[in-house]
Parts: structure tokens; C-alpha cells; sequence
């Protein structure tokens, strides 16, 4: 520290050495404090206080080694031994295949089964095998169905004479009985609004010779003609005969609509149908037939949906209409999948007009 001393001249003693120990002391302090209010920020929540005094608890520190896991016995379950036992899949029972032979057709009327001629008729023409309509291109039925839709369109038969007639001559006779059905040129359908036939016009359509048709694209037709092919099965009847499966071909039919009742491919619809009634009769060992033309086998028409390949899939026989326009049946019919040997056994082609069938 300076003076002067007596003399006028200054006097310089140097630094204090306490102040620099109370500077250290101050800085020490500083850090202390700074590091005490670390300490508090920092491990605040490990800091407790109690009655005792402040506690400090680090879960690192006091951290315990996990204590080993416990095994108890084992757990023994018991049961009765499974069996399995698998069950055969179950075949389906194959559909019997339908023997096809020459046979000797006689045409007879309603009049002739009722009365119970019929099968003197066939044995005095030289037949072995009838053919009678059971269906009019009217839609009247010559039995008494049991459908509700022939019910609703009042087309049953007077009374089951007929009915009785076709069970006696399957009981009682070795004749081989045919069903004629006229399926869609039903003017009862087509009354009643089922499937009808329609112009571009919005008209309802008439053939040539003035009747009207209903479509086998239309499921409640389809149903109904499939219903009735059941009910002929069931009275006797060996074999059936479709007329009129398809679609109209004959008459102006240029000015017929493409619709849902008669869509741009005719022959989808029909070949649904004939398979459905392939399969729904020979369950009840009956074949189905169709009568059809020379022209739709051959191709040259195509307006009814009925094809030689559709036939020669779905149907048992194929009828034609006399005159022959000599068509090679068998190159026709090998082309479209039958074997020619089989061929004359399933082409039924009417005689004249003798009312007899050959073939």
C-alpha cells in the first residue's frame, strides 16, 4: 500500500495477500452455489424429504438383480384320444345313359288314348311306338296339370280321362310313348303377358299364320315348359318332343325387337333350356327330342337359336318335317359330335302323310 512518509516521499508496501484469499474464497462459493443448483435441477426428483432429514434416492444405485423366476409343476392334461375318421366323398350317382333304338312312330289323337284304341291303331299300322300332342300351339293342355301357372291360365284339361288313358298304356302295353309339347308358340303365354315376342314398334308379334310366341329367355316360360316336360315323365311317357323351342323363325321376322325376351345371341336361351331339360329328364330315365328344320342344321337359318351342335349335345333325337331336302344327316350330325353308327337311330323323320314316323 503507498504513503508517503515523513520526509514527502511515497512509500509502496505491495499486495495485500488476504484479498486474494477472499477472492478465492468468493469464487469457490460461486461454484458451489452453481453446482448446488445443478445438483437441485437436475436430481430434484430423486431428493426426499423426511422427519428424519433429506434423503437421496438413486434407483441406480439401490437397483436389486431381479429375482429368478419361479416354476411350479407342470400341468398334465389329459383327455380321451381324438378319432378321425374321414368320410368318404360322396359320389354322385352318374346319370344312366339312355339306349337309343329304331323305332316305328304311329301318330294318334287325344280322342284314340281317351277312348283306349291307341294302341290298336299303332298295331294295325305296323308301329311300335305313339305319338300324341299334349300341348296345343293354343297353350291348352290335353292332361289335367298340376302347375298353378296352367291353373291361373286356364288351360288344363276337362277332366284326367287322358291323363288315366297314358297311364294304362304304360302299364299295360310295350309301346314306346311319345309326348308332343308345342313349348313357346303359346298364345295362353303371351295372353297373360309371360315372355311375349315384341316388334320394333313396341307391338306384340304374330307369325305367319297369325299366332304369337313367348321366349325361352323368359325364366317363368322356361319354368312352366320345364314343369309340364316333368309332369308328361311322370304320367308314363318315354320319350318328348318339343316343338317350337326357340325363337320364331317364320313370318315377317325382320321386324322383330332385340330385347330380353329375344336377345342378340338366340342361341344362349335355348341351349340353357335344352340342357336343363336334358339333365331334369334323364334323371327320370326320359329322352328328350326336338323337332326341328333342315335349315337350322345346316345353318341357313338361324333365327330360331336351335343349332345341330346344341342338338347333337342336348337332345336324345331329332325330328324332321317331311319332305327331306336332302341333307346328309350323317355328315351333319358326325360334324356336331354323334357317332355315325348312331345316327339313324336318332334322326325321326315324318312318312308322307300317313300320320307314321320312321327312323
Amino acid at each position: 500500500m503507498a504513503g508517503r512518509n515523513r520526509y514527502g516521499y511515497q512509500e509502496y508496501r505491495g499486495r495485500s495477500g488476504g484479498r486474494t484469499v477472499l477472492i478465492f474464497i468468493i469464487v469457490l462459493l460461486a461454484v458451489l452455489l452453481a453446482a448446488g443448483i445443478a445438483f437441485m435441477y437436475f436430481m430434484g426428483e430423486y431428493i426426499r424429504y423426511t422427519d428424519s432429514g433429506v434423503e437421496i434416492d438413486l434407483p441406480w444405485l439401490n437397483r436389486e438383480s431381479s429375482a429368478p423366476p419361479e416354476f411350479s409343476d407342470p400341468v398334465v392334461v389329459t383327455s380321451d384320444d381324438v378319432v378321425v375318421t374321414e368320410e368318404p366323398d360322396p359320389t354322385p350317382t352318374p346319370t344312366p345313359e339312355l339306349q337309343y333304338e329304331t323305332i316305328g312312330v304311329i301318330t294318334v289323337s287325344e280322342g284314340q288314348v281317351r277312348g283306349g284304341t291307341a294302341a290298336q291303331a299303332v298295331a294295325a299300322a305296323g308301329g311300335n311306338a305313339l305319338v300324341v300332342e299334349m300341348k296345343a300351339a293354343s297353350g291348352e293342355l290335353n292332361w289335367v296339370s298340376q302347375s298353378p301357372l296352367a291353373t291361373s291360365l286356364g288351360v288344363n284339361g276337362w277332366d284326367d280321362v287322358t291323363d288315366n288313358g297314358v297311364r294304362a298304356l304304360a302299364a299295360d302295353t310295350d309301346l314306346y310313348l311319345i309326348a308332343r309339347i308345342h313349348c313357346f308358340k303359346d298364345q295362353a303365354l303371351v295372353d297373360a303377358r309371360i315372355g311375349p315376342i315384341m316388334t320394333q314398334g313396341g307391338n306384340i308379334w304374330y307369325d305367319r299364320v297369325g299366332n304369337n310366341w313367348s321366349s325361352p329367355a323368359n325364366q317363368q316360360a322356361a319354368d312352366y315348359i320345364s314343369a309340364l316336360c316333368l309332369e308328361l315323365a311322370g304320367l308314363g311317357f318315354d320319350e318328348i318332343v318339343l316343338e317350337d323351342v326357340g325363337f320364331p323363325d317364320d313370318g315377317q321376322t325382320s321386324v322383330l325387337a332385340v330385347s330380353d325376351n329375344r336377345p342378340e345371341d338366340l342361341t344362349v336361351p335355348v341351349n340353357a333350356l335344352l340342357e336343363r331339360l336334358h339333365n331334369e329328364l334323364a334323371e327320370k330315365g326320359v329322352c328328350l327330342s326336338v323337332q326341328t328344320t333342315e335349315e337350322a342344321l345346316r345353318g341357313d337359318n338361324a333365327l330360331s337359336g336351335v343349332t345341330a351342335a346344341g342338338l347333337a349335345k342336348y337332345a336324345g333325337r331329332v325330328w324332321l318335317p317331311f319332305p327331306t331336302l336332302g341333307t346328309d344327316y350323317t355328315a351333319v350330325f358326325t360334324a356336331a359330335g354323334w357317332s355315325p353308327e348312331e345316327i339313324p337311330a336318332r334322326v325321326v323323320v315324318e312318312n308322307g302323310y300317313s300320320g307314321s314316323w320312321y327312323r
